[in-house]
């Protein structure tokens, strides 16, 4: 076992007063097979009356309404988490079946399924996703600000570019093309930056990890999960509304140290 701390800080500044902002969280780690927490703290700004719960994927939530006029949001989740090497068993059988059909972000293009043909060899199961990953890293080219929440694996596919986002939602769409599981993780990863996407595929009956973005087709340690989904739609960190006519605008900065 390996301990980490976190310490995961976002503050979105408003141009104008707004009121009556209700948000949803995913911003605490997870506990499962391979991650335990040793704690776990919210911190809010303005102050909230916290709902802790869980979403259809039983990923934890954290929810709330700020009724009163203010012109910035800030949510630091910080702790300690305590990682074994990862891999997680199959949760419901039907994850089978759920997780190997497309969804709205991960649609197969004619691209994409050439691409697919051309480099699965005569691999198959989780050897094919670990080769797949590692071919994705070697095709994509890491470029901030070329694509946006919305961008679908064939938009970030077809241009070369995007973000950790992007690569996962491509090996998402080759992975199910193959007929393997596999789902879009997010959350926390070793050093200083933002909240990091990867994926779980399913070997066997284990979620194991992989990491397009890094080139890290057998992870281990070092990667603190928050949430997973059948894409980024489905776990997204921040999610709310509120009443006032303003523009906002966000930081992110997370640390992650092992100790």
């Amino acid at each position: 076992m390996r301990k980490y701390i976190y310490n995961y800080q976002t503050i979105i500044h408003f141009d104008a007063k707004v009121s009556q902002q209700s948000f949803l969280l995913r911003c605490m780690p997870c506990v499962n097979a391979c991650q335990g927490v040793g704690h776990r703290d919210l911190f809010l700004y303005p102050s909230a009356d916290l709902v802790y719960g869980a979403d259809a994927w039983r990923n934890p939530i954290q929810y709330g309404t700020i009724a009163g006029l203010h012109d910035s949001f800030v949510f630091v989740s910080s702790g300690e988490a305590r990682l074994q090497p990862y891999g997680m068993p199959l949760e419901q059988a039907y994850y089978r079946d759920l997780f190997v059909v497309e969804s709205a972000r991960t649609v197969l293009s004619r691209p994409l399924e050439e691409f697919l043909r051309q480099k699965r060899g005569g691999l198959r199961g989780f050897a094919l996703a670990q080769a797949l990953a590692a071919e994705v890293y070697a095709f994509m080219s890491y470029t901030p600000g070329t694509t946006t929440l919305a961008t679908t694996a064939a938009e970030a596919f077809g241009q070369r570019q995007g973000v950790c986002q992007d690569y996962a939602h491509i090996l998402l769409a080759l992975c199910r093309a193959a007929g393997l599981p596999a789902r879009y993780v997010n959350g926390f990863i070793t050093g200083l930056g933002t909240t990091h996407a990867w994926v779980e595929v399913l070997d066997g009956d284990v979620w194991r990890g992989l990491d397009p973005t890094n080139n890290v087709t057998e992870m281990e340690y070092g990667y603190i999960k928050i949430a997973h989904g059948r894409d980024a739609a489905d776990c997204p960190v921040n999610r709310g509304i509120f009443s006032g006519n303003a523009c906002q605008q966000t930081e992110v900065r997370i640390i992650v140290e092992e100790i």
